[in-house]
């Protein structure tokens, strides 16, 4: 009996102090909170940063690394202390502390700022810890002046940035940005498809008056273009902003595109000689009268046709009119917005004020060749209307029938960063997008790195709708991240063609 007692407890203390005793003792680790603990002061001329690191902790040379990432992404060069030797590894211990200068800062980056340290460390004790980075963020004493302002919200490709920044200005200051705005899109091509069109209307114009183009009537008719296209523009935002209701998606409707083919075919015939549109003999009288004789012929037909244009171009919706948009949702200032995209339309107009102010020295002495020209531009009219027609061909893209639930379930299938591109049949800026930049050499290469999800939103169905609601986008195209754990990355996303080196280098800063 005393035996069996005396194995029991042999077996017992065996097991509580010997080997598997043993494996119940495991070493106590730290949280990264406990391990790292990050501070950064700022002073008059200098951020003061230190890495507090707890004993046995460590952090790699390789890994740290010291950036501002709002408003813009810019690599800071920082003068690091000599790493120490650890198993072959350039490591820090101890306390780090690195010092910035804030002139290299505020000589590149205007306004409020905010600095990220990022760095990945180990703990002695046999762990190591996921990447950590830690953000600050600073006021600027160098306020931005309006130019820089300028500079900022026009160069901007996040339509939700661009809403906020208009949130925060003066009435005066969103004005001014947008007749800017509009005055370089008329650098773009989409305002120039509106000058043979213009063109063709004042040509015709002058064929009904004998060859002669009076200034006034001229910059009658441009006026009246170039209103009507602004008008559009504004409808455009407040309908958008106020109802939730993409004009530019619906653009691709067979009962908005068969309408307006067959004003293009109308116009065309008009062109060819077979009728005149006009306004009423009545109002055309009256107008006469007020424009010192200046005929009102056609003029319906042109303010049709330059709110028609409008729409035509809307395909190549910059960023600035989506944070428009945007900017109508989040303040509900639909009087607003709606005007400042009537001045974006006037400043994109000024080209073709100027083709209105022109035409009488543009158009030589009458003759039969005018006939020849109107029925050129009869011809173009018809390849616009085919164009508007082939908007009708089936897309067999195969990205159709996305949602908020399929897109969200592969995103979180992926283990690599996620680019996800909303596109349009029919969008001139998509196209660009998927002929020019997606194929680039170093696109491509850096495009490796992440899971690329193509979704096609021509049909503007409910789910397309929810999902470019979710994601606060408006039109196409738009691309949004995600970073390698599924984060969607709101302040990574761009709207509006991107060029090739861009796209590059906004890549580059996804992880």
């Amino acid at each position: 009996m005393f035996k069996r007692v005396f194995l029991v407890i042999f077996v017992l203390f065996s097991y509580l102090y010997g080997g598997f005793g043993l494996k119940l003792v495991e070493p106590k680790f730290l949280k990264p909170e406990e391990a790292f603990k990050v501070y950064a002061t700022q002073d008059k001329d200098t951020i003061h940063t230190t890495i507090s690191l707890a004993k046995d902790i460590h952090i790699y040379d390789n890994s740290l690394s010291y950036k501002i990432v709002s408003p813009k992404e810019l690599e800071l060069s920082v003068v690091k202390p000599e790493p120490i030797i650890i198993d072959g590894d350039k490591v820090y211990e101890g306390n780090l502390s690195i010092d910035i200068p804030i002139a290299d800062i505020t000589s590149k980056i205007k306004g409020d700022y905010t600095l990220e340290i990022s760095f990945q460390g180990c703990s002695s004790a046999g762990i190591c810890y996921q990447p950590i980075n830690k953000q600050f963020k600073f006021k600027n004493e160098i306020k931005a002046t309006a130019f820089d302002k300028f500079s900022t919200l026009l160069k901007s490709g996040n339509t939700t940035d661009i809403a906020s920044a208009l949130a925060s200005e003066s009435t005066l200051f969103i004005l001014i940005v947008f007749f800017v705005a509009g005055l370089l899109m008329a650098l773009t091509p989409c305002i120039l498809p509106m000058i043979p069109i213009l063109s063709s209307i004042i040509l015709q114009q002058a064929s009904k008056d004998g060859g002669e183009v009076k200034k006034s009537t001229a910059m009658l008719t441009s006026g009246v273009y170039v209103v009507s296209m602004a008008l559009m523009y504004a409808i455009i935002g407040v309908v958008a902003g106020l109802l939730d209701f993409d004009l530019q998606a619906n653009m691709n409707n067979p009962f908005v595109i068969i309408p307006v083919a067959l004003i293009f075919v109308a116009l065309a015939f008009s062109l060819f000689g077979y009728y005149e549109i006009a306004l009423p003999a009545s109002l055309q009288a009256k107008l006469n009268s007020v424009s010192d004789g200046a005929s009102s012929k056609g003029l319906i037909g042109t303010a049709i046709m330059g709110a028609i244009s409008a729409l035509l171009v809307g395909a190549c919706t910059a960023p600035i009119i989506g944070g428009a948009i945007l900017f109508i949702v989040i303040t509900g200032k639909a009087l607003l917005g709606g005007v400042a995209l009537f001045v974006m339309g006037i400043g994109a107009g000024v080209p073709l004020l100027l083709v209105g102010a022109g035409a009488s020295k543009l158009v030589p002495k009458p003759g039969g060749w005018m006939n020849m020209v109107s029925k050129f531009f009869g011809v173009l009219m018809l390849v616009m209307a085919l164009a508007m027609l082939y908007r009708l061909v089936p897309n067999d893209s195969g990205d159709l029938g996305y949602s908020i639930a399929r897109l969200e379930k592969e995103v979180k299938s992926s283990n690599k960063p996620v680019i996800v591109d909303f596109y349009k049949a029919g969008c001139a800026s998509c196209k660009e997008l998927e002929e020019i930049t997606f194929p680039n050499e170093k696109v491509q290469e850096e495009l490796k790195r992440f899971k690329f999800i193509h979704i096609d939103v021509t049909n503007y169905t409910k789910d397309d709708k929810d999902m470019l609601k979710k994601y606060k986008l408006f039109g196409a195209p738009n691309l949004i991240f995600f970073d390698k754990n599924n984060k969607f990355l709101e302040e990574k996303s761009l709207s509006g063609f991107v060029k090739p080196k861009d796209l590059e280098e906004h890549l580059k800063s996804i992880k």
